[in-house]
């Protein structure tokens, strides 16, 4: 009876790390946004360089 009791409880703690281990994988997924169900996020052009005047600074050419 004591060996059984011996095996239950090994049992028992490796569920419960496996368990605790993937509650820390989905959390660490979720977190960066690599679950399955979660949505691509909206992707938005950008130009780069649209908008950017030149600060009042003539530009001078090189010789």
């Amino acid at each position: 009876m004591n060996r059984n009791r011996r095996n239950r409880t090994i049992v028992l703690v490796l569920v419960g790390v496996m368990l605790v281990s993937v509650v820390v994988g989905i959390g660490m997924l979720g977190s960066i946004g690599m679950l399955p169900w979660q949505p691509e996020p909206t992707r938005i052009p950008v130009a780069p360089f649209e908008g950017l005047g030149g600060g009042g600074v003539e530009a001078t050419p090189i010789p």
